[in-house]
């Protein structure tokens, strides 16, 4: 305090206010973006714009979270997340978080086979049916992977029935749905039970179409569904891709690998 002579009283310094609120947030902005371009160049990403083009991001937005002149928040960072592999939180700048890929992107090495799909048009998700375990190694060792059993004939020029498809979380690899990929499409009915299907993806003018690739007439129509959404699952009703078929295991295959011991039936209750 300064008083009318204008001295100091001992133990008193005329010091002004810090806001160390402001400090913090600048600094934690930084270490965000930093941490972002860290792990972008260890994805194999040689700049913001190779990144930003690759996921389909908006260029210019993606660059400002790098160079810190635009803040990110949880939404965003488990987008960068999903994409560069490596958990949300320590994007953020959280502390005693690590900077590698969260549980569920690391593969196993044996695919757990639990629902059929469709191959027709949609059908039901039963939770009480046979399972599978299959050892075999993962197509892609960071994603969350699934296996589903075709049912039908509506993609029978490429999947005869019987066939299992190694599948990956369309929400853990960043990665949108483009024309040509096979996917896996979830219903959700409004009392809670889920239909599956899959087909092959297509983009025509803007619109969003489901293929059969079938040697039936009575599967050729196609399917029109809204634009994916890869940021979260839908609730309540909806249609929406939940994954990407990476590879698959014809029957005759499978019934060499059982015959190997490669795979295990598990029963469902």
């Amino acid at each position: 305090m300064t008083y009318a002579d204008n001295t100091l009283r001992i133990g008193e310094v005329n010091t002004p206010r810090i806001d160390t609120t402001r400090i913090t947030f600048g600094m934690k902005k930084e270490l965000k973006a930093e941490r972002l371009r860290t792990a972008r160049a260890k994805a194999g990403f040689s700049s913001a714009q190779a990144a930003a083009e690759t996921f389909d991001w908006g260029v210019s937005g993606y660059r400002h979270h790098e160079n810190a002149t635009r803040e990110f928040g949880p939404d965003k960072a488990k987008t960068y997340g999903r994409a560069f592999k490596v958990k949300p939180g320590w994007l953020l700048g959280m502390d005693g978080i690590d900077d590698g890929p969260p549980k569920d992107f690391t593969a196993s090495e044996k695919l757990l086979v639990g629902a059929s799909v469709a191959a027709g048009v949609w059908l039901e998700d039963l939770a009480d049916r046979e399972a599978l375990e299959i050892d075999t190694p993962a197509p892609v060792p960071f994603a969350k992977r699934m296996g589903y059993t075709v049912a039908g004939r509506s993609m029978d020029l490429v999947y005869e029935p019987g066939t299992v498809l190694d599948c990956i979380s369309i929400f853990t690899n960043g990665v949108r749905p483009q024309t040509g990929d096979h996917v896996i499409v979830q219903r959700k009915k409004p009392d809670g039970l889920r239909e599956l299907t899959v087909k092959e993806y297509a983009v025509r003018g803007g619109r969003h179409f489901l293929v059969p690739r079938s040697t039936q007439p009575e599967f050729a129509g196609e399917i029109e569904i809204g634009a994916p959404d890869g940021e979260m699952p839908i609730d309540g009703e909806g249609v929406q891709v939940i994954a990407f078929v990476v590879s698959s295991i014809a029957p005759r295959s499978l019934n060499l690998l059982e015959r190997l011991g490669k795979v295990r039936r598990i029963r469902g209750d």
